[in-house]
């Protein structure tokens, strides 16, 4: 931008009808006294190559993609951006020209948009802060349910990253590492992954879990009412859409404006905007 127009992010979506994001995403720039202005649009996910090009050539500070979208935009950003193993899903991109001339020598692409998956990101600051107050790396595991479209090396957080996932690879039927007796289990894990998954598959699973503890850390990716509604009856911490949606939309602004926005008014404007 050359300073003749107000800074501007774009918010991407199908559907964007019933998308809080922009109304969230304005009241935050809104309280920073940022005179930033937020524009949603429809995008299918065959089109959003053409989108994405339009908006870096047309300069926007900023793209949130919507949950439909973030797996295309990991696909345009392997064929476009400087880094061709970024994270398998995408749901942000950013400026940064210093970043991006020390990828592309190119300078006309030196101010291009960078990708960022700002979700797995907060959701990884969550898994951190959750295991460090148990204290023990070395005995954290992790269960996954369902399907589970992420990067693993994402959504897991050093120094824990190795021994997570090393506790999926063991609790994997197939797995030969060691006897079915010894495999790390729901009832035993500090972290469930619930992915693409049937509510009522998702409630047999959980229920044949004895013992399950109210401190396991259940992280909903299913972006499904149903199984929300189900994991909402279980005694277990809980990480659900409307969470991540909070963080997600707060990682994307500091990664916009370099500045940590107020969570409670993203919740305000995100509980404000699903009531009406």
């Amino acid at each position: 931008m050359d300073g003749t127009t107000e800074p501007i992010i774009a918010v991407l979506g199908h559907p964007i009808a019933g998308n809080p994001s922009q109304l969230a995403i304005e009241r935050a720039f809104a309280a920073m006294k940022l005179d930033w202005r937020v524009m949603s649009f429809d995008v299918s996910p065959e089109n959003l190559p053409i989108a994405l090009a339009g908006l870096e050539v047309l300069g926007v500070r900023g793209i949130l993609l919507g949950p439909h979208l973030v797996s295309a935009a990991a696909c345009w950003a392997a064929g476009h951006l400087p880094d061709p193993s970024g994270p398998v899903v995408l749901d942000c991109f950013y400026r940064d020209p210093i970043a991006r001339s020390g990828l592309q020598a190119s300078t006309s692409q030196s101010s291009g948009l960078l990708g960022f998956d700002a979700e797995s990101q907060w959701i990884s600051a969550q898994i951190l802060a959750h295991l460090s107050a148990k204290g023990n790396d070395s005995t954290a595991s992790a269960c996954v349910i369902g399907e589970i479209r992420r990067d693993l090396d994402t959504l897991f957080p050093e120094p824990f990253r190795e021994t997570l996932k090393q506790a999926l690879a063991e609790s994997d039927p197939s797995s030969e590492d060691q006897a079915d007796s010894n495999r790390p289990s729901i009832a035993t894990a500090d972290i469930i992954l619930v992915g693409e998954i049937d509510a009522d598959a998702v409630a047999l699973e959980i229920e044949d879990a004895s013992g399950l503890s109210p401190t396991c850390l259940v992280i909903d990716l299913s972006n499904s009412e149903a199984v929300a509604e189900t994991l909402s009856n279980f005694n277990v911490t809980l990480m659900n859409i409307d969470q991540r949606r909070v963080g997600m939309i707060c990682q994307c602004i500091e990664k916009w404006v370099g500045r940590t926005p107020p969570e409670d008014i993203v919740i305000d404007a995100i509980e404000e905007y699903m009531a009406v």
